[in-house]
């Protein structure tokens, strides 16, 4: 009797050991700092990151969509938190890398606050016009563009966007002379297109814009990838006729520098496993991404190459946020 009370004392004692570190477990919330509003296609990515994500870490994981000043206030909000992995910040070449170009007190340094746990996906950008530009492909826009300086408006999101960059980027390499029209965001620019309000939009796609592609109302001209896009197989090649030219729209998620090297590769481990599910890649494709799960050296990488590239064409053209 007496020796079955102590197995039944000796179990409870090796239960309670085991339930608080399984409590502690269950209760742990990881947040993600998502800086865009709800609804949007970073938003979109992390929601569907979400639930694999917390499969893989066992824990509670919070998307906080904190929005504003081109990704500046998600990323103080960020910095803000303990350097205890329980804080990640879903970067990209904005807050990552031309937003403290552009604002001279944007409060953080991407490549020193930061650390980078490991690349999440890219997207090829696109380079259109509207159906009255008579070119089908690069040396047909550029032959356009050269024998009519000056007639070409190109749209972007905003002053300072990527696509803005990018664009102020192509009419360098090319020696093009364009005028630059600024909008609040992209679906205005993609309705200015179709106008004919401006004729040239360099931008990441969009299922409505593929919708105008296919209608005839938009033309493709090329995409700026490396290699042929398994979304547009077909489009002509922005480096065929610009050498070097090659340009993706990124996305990775980072850590507050300091924060323990344990969770970083916790994340970094239930990250990759999540990359390589067919349906978060079938998700992915369904926004215009292709699934990256690059480490940190390639992030770091990348945001280096935008900080120097695009900090040269800030430079060079004084360009300055309204």
């Amino acid at each position: 009797m007496q020796r079955r009370h102590l197995l039944a004392a000796s179990g409870c004692s090796a239960l309670s050991a085991l339930l608080p570190g399984a409590a502690r477990a269950q209760d742990r919330v990881i947040r993600i700092v998502v800086p865009y509003a709800a609804g949007g296609p970073t938003d979109a990515m992390a929601r569907v990151l979400q639930a694999p994500l917390q499969k893989a870490l066992g824990a509670t994981l919070v998307i906080d969509n904190v929005p504003g000043a081109g990704g500046a206030i998600g990323a103080q909000n960020a910095l803000r938190a303990p350097a205890d992995g329980n804080t990640f910040f879903l970067g990209n070449n904005g807050p990552s890398a031309v937003t403290p170009l552009l604002q001279k007190n944007a409060g953080f340094d991407p490549a020193r606050d930061f650390m980078p746990v490991g690349m999440i996906a890219k997207a090829t950008m696109q380079l259109a016009v509207s159906a009255e530009v008579p070119a089908t492909d690069m040396k047909s826009l550029i032959a356009y563009a050269r024998a009519h300086p000056g007639k070409l408006n190109y749209a972007s999101a905003g002053i300072g966007s990527l696509g803005h960059l990018a664009s102020e980027l192509l009419a360098k390499q090319a020696g093009l002379k364009m005028t630059h029209v600024a909008y609040k965001g992209q679906a205005p620019t993609v309705n200015a297109l179709l106008a004919n309000e401006v004729q040239v939009l360099l931008t990441t796609p969009t299922e409505v814009m593929r919708g105008h592609m296919a209608t005839g109302r938009i033309k493709l001209i090329a995409v700026t990838s490396e290699e042929p896009s398994p979304l547009d197989p077909k489009a002509d090649l922005v480096r065929n006729a610009i050498p070097g030219f090659v340009l993706y729209s990124w996305f990775a998620l980072m850590a507050k520098s300091g924060t323990p090297e344990a969770p970083v590769a916790a994340m970094r481990k239930a990250l990759a496993t999540a990359l390589g599910s067919d349906e978060v890649r079938k998700r992915f494709t369904a926004l215009g991404l292709t699934a990256d799960a690059g480490g940190p050296s390639e992030v770091a990488a990348y945001i280096q190459q935008d900080l120097a590239r695009w900090g040269a064409i800030i430079r060079e053209q004084n360009i300055r946020p309204e």
